[in-house]
């Protein structure tokens, strides 16, 4: 079986950044998660995952979204998972993941602590 998985930035605000993963997350496509979102984390602390396109979620998935987080709270950053489809939070609840993970219902609630860096007045 051929794993397709698509992960694209998608909006940047300040030191957050989105992006959009869609397909498998699964053994063969999880390091390409985990590369993706760590070469984006090098310019940003904080990545939301837009997880509304993943298709399947496996351990190896799993597992490379944990070891984003270690990586985020390592550097003073954030890793959160916006719209995980039903099998990714029963995935989520069942492995005890969903508490330690950020999780939100949709993209627009994950932005919400993340609002646009607003531009000082000038006098």
């Amino acid at each position: 079986m051929n794993s397709v998985l698509r992960v694209d930035v998608t909006d940047t605000r300040g030191q957050t950044t989105a992006l959009t993963v869609a397909g498998e997350l699964d053994l063969n496509t999880a390091d390409i998660l985990h590369r993706t979102v760590e070469d984006v984390l090098h310019d940003h602390r904080t990545a939301i995952l837009d997880l509304t396109g993943v298709t399947f979620c496996d351990s190896s998935g799993l597992n490379a979204l944990l070891r984003l987080r270690r990586h985020t709270q390592e550097t003073g950053g954030g890793l959160v998972l916006a719209a995980p489809p039903s099998q990714m939070l029963r995935l989520l609840t069942v492995t005890g993941a969903g508490a330690i993970l950020t999780v939100y219902g949709s993209l627009a609630e994950a932005w919400e602590p993340h609002p646009p860096t607003a531009t000082p007045p000038t006098a």
